[in-house]
C-alpha cells in the first residue's frame, strides 16, 4: 500500500507500543465559544468597562457576534467600543467581509474585489493562518479589508507588517503583506534557534505555536489516513471545532506512489465547514471553497482539488483545553 511519512510513523509507533497523542477535546457546551468569551470579559471587567461592553454589544445589534470575536481576540475595551461605533459607517461589502471572512457560503474566498490567494508557492501555510486569523480577530480583518485601525490599538500581526515598512495601500497589498509577516514568523527559530528555509513553506509544528485565535491553545497531530479507526477521532474533533466556529488547518501530501519527495506534508488548507459526510475547505492556491468527502480521505482516492491536488491528509492543527 502506498504510504505517507505520517502514516508510516503512526504505524511504527503502534508496533513498538507508543500511541500517538491526539489533542484532547474541549468539554461539550451549548453556548458558542465567542459568546462565552464575551461574558467572561464582562464578568471580569470593572463596572465602567462592563458598561462600555454592554453598550457596544447593543450598538452592534444582530452583528454582536463580530464584537464577541473582537473581545475573544484580546483587544482592549477601547478598540472594541470603537469597532461598535464605526460599524454602521463601513461600506456594506467591507462590513460583510469583516463580519465573517471565512465561514460563510461561497464558492471563492473573496473580500470585496480581492480573492484570498496565497502570494506565492511557499505561503499556503501563511495564507491559511491569515484567513483563520481574520476569522478570529475582526480588527485584523478590518485592517486587511479597509486599512483602518481603531482607538490606537494595532493587532500584533499588523504591527509586524508595519515594521517591514512595505507598501500596503490596497486590500491586495495588505493581504499579501500579512502572509509574508506570518511566513516570517513561522520560519524563524523553527528548529531550536535555527531558521526554517522559507522556500520550503511553513513547518507543520510551527502552525500550532503561532496560531492566534480566541485565546485558545492549539496542537498539531499526525493524521494516519491509512486507518479508518485512527482517522475517525481526528475528523470528529475537527467537526467539534467547526461547530464552535474554529477553522481547522490541515496539511496534505502525496504518498510513496508519487515519489519520496511527496510523502512529507506539502500543502496547507483550511477546514471551514462541516457538510455531515465531509468538509468545506478553503484551498489557498485557488482561493476556492471546495468540498471534500470523508470517503475521499483514504489511500487510493486520488488527487483532490480541495487538497490542492494532493491526495492524502497528513497533519492537522486542533484546539486543545487551556492549561489551568
Amino acid at each position: 500500500m502506498p504510504w505517507t511519512l505520517t502514516s508510516a510513523v503512526a504505524r511504527i509507533a503502534g508496533l513498538v507500543g507508543v500511541s500517538e497523542r491526539r489533542p484532547a477535546e474541549e468539554p461539550v457546551t451549548s453556548e458558542p465559544l465567542f459568546a462565552r468569551a464575551f461574558q467572561r470579559a464582562v464578568d471580569r471587567a470593572s463596572a465602567a468597562d462592563a458598561k462600555a461592553l454592554g453598550v457596544a454589544r447593543d450598538q452592534m445589534g444582530d452583528d454582536a457576534p463580530v464584537l464577541f470575536r473582537a473581545v475573544a481576540s484580546g483587544a482592549p475595551v477601547s478598540a472594541v467600543a470603537a469597532l461598535a461605533a464605526a460599524w454602521e459607517t463601513l461600506d456594506p461589502e467591507a462590513r460583510e467581509a469583516v463580519a465573517n471572512p471565512v465561514m460563510r457560503p461561497q464558492s471563492y474566498l473573496r473580500w470585496v474585489h480581492v480573492e484570498a490567494r496565497q502570494v506565492d508557492q511557499t505561503t499556503c501555510g501563511a495564507a491559511t493562518m491569515g484567513a483563520m486569523l481574520m476569522q478570529g480577530d475582526p480588527l485584523v480583518a478590518l485592517w486587511v479589508v479597509t486599512g483602518r485601525t481603531l482607538a490606537d490599538y494595532i493587532p500584533p500581526e499588523v504591527l509586524a507588517v508595519m515594521a517591514e515598512d512595505a507598501p500596503v495601500r490596497g486590500l491586495d497589498e495588505r493581504w499579501h503583506a500579512l502572509q509574508r509577516a506570518l511566513h516570517a514568523q513561522t520560519t524563524t527559530s523553527a528548529i531550536g534557534p535555527v531558521a526554517w528555509p522559507r522556500s520550503l513553506g511553513t513547518p507543520p509544528w510551527k502552525v500550532d505555536d503561532n496560531t492566534r485565535f480566541a485565546g485558545l491553545r492549539f496542537r498539531g497531530a499526525i493524521v494516519d489516513d491509512s486507518s479508518p479507526e485512527a482517522l475517525a477521532p481526528v475528523l470528529a474533533h475537527a467537526r467539534r471545532a467547526l461547530a464552535d466556529g474554529i477553522p481547522v488547518p490541515l496539511y496534505a501530501s502525496g504518498d510513496s506512489s508519487l515519489g519520496l519527495d511527496s510523502v512529507i506534508p506539502r500543502h496547507v488548507v483550511l477546514l471551514v465547514g462541516d457538510t455531515g459526510d465531509g468538509f468545506l475547505i478553503y484551498e489557498p492556491g485557488t482561493a476556492r471553497i471546495l468540498p471534500l468527502a470523508d470517503a475521499d480521505m483514504r489511500p487510493g482516492a486520488g488527487r483532490q482539488a480541495a487538497l490542492g491536488n494532493w491526495s492524502r491528509a497528513s497533519w492537522v492543527v486542533l484546539p486543545v483545553p487551556r492549561r489551568a
